[in-house]
């Protein structure tokens, strides 16, 4: 017989993502049994909220009851926002068809490795412990909690490990990724550690580090220690499973654990950071209070009907990238993603691209309002999360692709300017996959160059080659085109002319616009989407309602 199983128990205090796939990565090793999770559910007491309101005005001043109120209405308009155009439940129905190994909650995490999730209220509480005890675990694992009692984690035979996403004992406390970048570090780390009597000062088990790079933002930052995170844990786990671990006492620190900065620290911060984009404020206020007085008064479905009354009318949606931890302006996470593309599609209909080119090109009128989804430059996450959001639920897309980037391990010049994250590349399966899918495939230039500024020999050797190159790798020819970088000043008539000699059909710009009876075919607009674009707002987008599409037909362009 083999040896018995290390059966493991969860303490967690939230149910998030870096705590599902942290217990997922302790879940999936071989010999061991995870025997319960324990969420602490406990709402803090009107005393404990007032005590700490009082801490953070003395550390902030008084302008510090403001700032919660503005941040707790733009929270607020904020979800209502992200819940006015579709619900939850239908998001959810339709991520579980497109990723159904993927886990998006606790209980679906304890059905898929036949856990209990126990809802226990505080994890100090005589409940927590009767239950962490009944659990009958070796070792407690702790993601996330309150400060823990020695009746809570001295329960399980070995002990409680912690994870905590800072090094100690320079990074004892929180919040995680903050200091290091405060402190001009050049890393972060992660450490499992021993769970004792003091705030992270128990024995070390594993720890990881992760480098800063100079883009870097506590958010960025924070998102690759869940991942380095996970994986220590994981190791830490493996070792005391084997009993090959070997605990390290922590150095002797004398300073003060880290607490949760000042407004003025992080104020500091973000004038160092310019990057670091700061969100909700008045100004999200009245962003959200604008969309849901356009969307719930009828004003939206006016002018829809409106527009239903077009001749022809078409509208297109460009996007770059779709993952969960890039939270930028290129990218779209994939919950929001199919959000967006669920309430497009109750409300419109979704085309492929070349049968609005066919349309645009015989002069036939567009249904109105068509829709269309589009990807640019060459990210490999088209394929892993944008494609089968894309297939359940059905719609069309169109990936133009920078074919000097297939199969290799290079990036674009706007991601290493502006992103602290390396992303990979389509490989040449990747395509074929993309392609014998249904998904459509066009041109974006070989090496994703500005046609307004190279020479007309270079350009016509970007754009005829790329068409040529993904021709071969797809079997299938290639019409379409969308010039890089998108703007009037990116592409030249020269460069027009060459995309039009060289056989493609259409050329697509990232010109906020629509499709309609006059269009060029060699002169398509298209509009951005990201991951702050809530399925509400694609809606105004659509029918050109947004703030930002009023202003600029205000300013006549």
């Amino acid at each position: 017989m083999g040896s018995p199983k290390l059966k493991v128990a969860f303490l967690v205090g939230s149910d998030s993502s870096s705590t599902r796939h942290s217990i997922a990565a302790v879940c999936s090793l071989p010999g061991v049994e995870p025997v319960g999770v324990l969420l602490d559910t406990e709402v803090p007491s009107f005393k404990r909220r007032r005590k700490n309101l009082l801490r953070n005005i003395r550390a902030n001043g008084w302008s510090y009851p403001l700032s919660r109120i503005v941040g707790a209405i733009s929270a607020a308009t904020s979800a209502a926002v992200n819940h006015a155009a579709v619900s939850r439940t239908e998001v959810k129905k339709v991520l579980k068809e497109a990723f159904p190994d993927r886990c998006f909650s606790l209980p679906e995490l304890g059905q898929k490795y036949g856990v209990p999730i126990h809802a226990v209220g505080n994890l100090n509480s005589p409940n927590a412990i009767r239950v962490l005890a009944e659990c009958g675990a070796d070792l407690g694992i702790v993601l996330g909690t309150r400060i823990l009692k020695p009746g809570t984690f001295s329960v399980p035979r070995l002990g409680c490990i912690n994870l905590h996403k800072g090094k100690v004992p320079e990074y004892r406390g929180m919040p995680p990724g903050f200091w290091e970048l405060y402190d001009g570090a050049s890393s972060a780390g992660v450490t499992v550690h021993f769970v004792d009597k003091g705030l992270d000062t128990g024995d070390i088990v594993a720890n990881g580090s992760v480098a800063i790079q100079k883009t870097e933002t506590p958010d960025t930052l924070l998102e690759k220690l869940h991942v380095e995170g996970s994986r220590a844990l994981a190791s830490a786990v493996a070792s005391i499973r084997d009993g090959t671990a070997s605990p390290q006492p922590q150095a002797k620190c004398e300073s003060k654990p880290r607490s949760k900065p000042t407004r003025k620290e992080e104020a500091q911060l973000r004038q160092r950071l310019p990057h670091w984009m700061k969100r909700g404020g008045a100004s999200s206020i009245v962003r959200n209070l604008y969309i849901l007085f356009v969307y719930y008064s009828g004003l939206y479905f006016i002018v829809r009907q409106w527009h239903r009354l077009s001749r022809s009318r078409g509208a297109i949606f460009l996007h770059h990238r779709v993952n969960d931890y890039s939270r930028d302006p290129l990218t779209v996470d994939p919950e929001t993603f199919a959000a967006q593309l669920l309430a497009i599609s109750k409300r419109y209909p979704v085309s492929p691209t070349d049968a609005i080119v066919d349309r645009i090109l015989t002069n036939k009128p567009l249904p109105p309002t068509t829709v269309a989804i589009h990807f640019d430059d060459c990210y490999r996450d088209i394929l892993t999360n944008g494609a089968p959001i894309l297939k359940a639920l059905r719609i069309p897309a169109c990936a133009f692709i920078n074919s000097g980037f297939i199969d290799t391990s290079r990036t674009f010049a706007h991601d290493d300017a502006k992103y602290p994250f390396t992303f990979d590349m389509l490989r040449s399966s990747d395509l074929q996959a993309w392609s014998n899918q249904g998904f459509e495939v066009g041109a974006h230039t070989v090496n994703h160059v500005d046609l307004g500024n190279i020479a007309v020999e270079a350009a016509n050797q970007e754009i005829v080659q790329c068409g040529q190159d993904l021709e071969k790798l797809i079997g299938k020819p290639v019409y379409l085109f969308s010039f890089p970088f998108g703007r009037k000043d990116n592409i030249t008539a020269q460069t027009r002319q060459i995309v039009q000699t060289a056989g493609y059909t259409a050329l697509f710009s990232a010109q906020d616009g629509f499709i309609g009876p006059r269009t060029n075919p060699f002169d398509i607009p298209r509009g951005g989407a990201n991951h702050e674009a809530s399925p509400v707002y694609c809606l105004l987008q659509i029918e050109g309602l947004t703030l930002s599409q009023l202003a600029a037909k205000f300013r006549g362009r």
